[in-house]
């Protein structure tokens, strides 16, 4: 059974469900952890609960954890096959230590891609309206990352249904506008509280910005595209 030693990177929410992924230490790359529970066919058991995920959890921004996971299994879909990862409880399991943002974005600088647009293996589509996707199924990766300037990003809030807020990133890169989902826990905390212009503020304070980048899997309005999302953003 295979011991993986994580940086946590990505922590991501919906709701009272999260998502993390980490970078492996040991082999380098991205791992996306997942309940000894998961079913690929049933989507809810494939993330965490509050008591697992979130600041100050074991799965949070920055600790260093320790962990048994097995490879998923042969009919999880791609791209997220390329990370997933199945978690098995045991006394392995530790906290073993813990990073700044900045001490993060140092360790991981080798998985970063150049921009947007060679992200996921260069096999990202740019759509007219600035949204982009991975064809569902594609032999890449799920999980990347890009380093930008403070002015390439700019936030605002989409209100698809009533009393439900999202917030969502514009990040502009040789001369395209990408339109992104930002289901990143922290900065959606952020912004529930303090709007978009602390998280505007937040960017302009910065001298760069590590994103983490992620693929959303595909829902039924959509089956074969998985849309691209900013995974966290540490304001460097």
């Amino acid at each position: 059974m295979p011991t993986y030693e994580l940086i946590i990177t990505d922590v991501t929410r919906y709701g009272s469900l999260f998502c993390v992924a980490g970078w492996d230490m040991q082999n380098g790359g991205m791992i996306r952890p997942e309940p000894a529970t998961a079913n690929a066919l049933a989507e809810a058991s494939r993330f965490w609960g509050e008591e697992d995920a979130g600041p100050g959890k074991f799965f949070a921004v920055g600790n260093i954890v320790r962990l048994d996971a097995a490879v998923a299994p042969a009919h999880f879909p791609f791209p997220h096959a390329t990370e997933d990862r199945i978690f098995v409880a045991g006394g392995n399991t530790a906290i073993i230590g813990q990073l700044t943002p900045t001490q993060i974005a140092q360790v991981v600088a080798p998985g970063l891609s150049a921009s947007l647009g060679q992200s996921f293996g260069g096999q990202l589509h740019r759509a007219n309206s600035g949204k982009a996707y991975v064809v569902a199924g594609a032999q890449t990766c799920s999980l990347d990352a890009i380093e930008i300037e403070p002015a390439s990003i700019s936030f605002y809030e989409d209100n698809p249904s009533p009393g439900k807020r999202q917030l969502r990133a514009l990040i502009d890169q040789h001369d395209a506008e990408y339109d992104l989902s930002v289901p990143a826990d922290a900065a959606k905390s952020r912004f529930l509280i303090g709007g978009i212009a602390t998280l505007q503020a937040d960017a302009l304070a910065s001298q760069r910005i590590h994103v983490r980048l992620g693929l959303c899997r595909p829902f039924s309005a959509m089956p074969n595209s998985c849309y691209a999302q900013v995974n966290g953003l540490y304001f460097l």
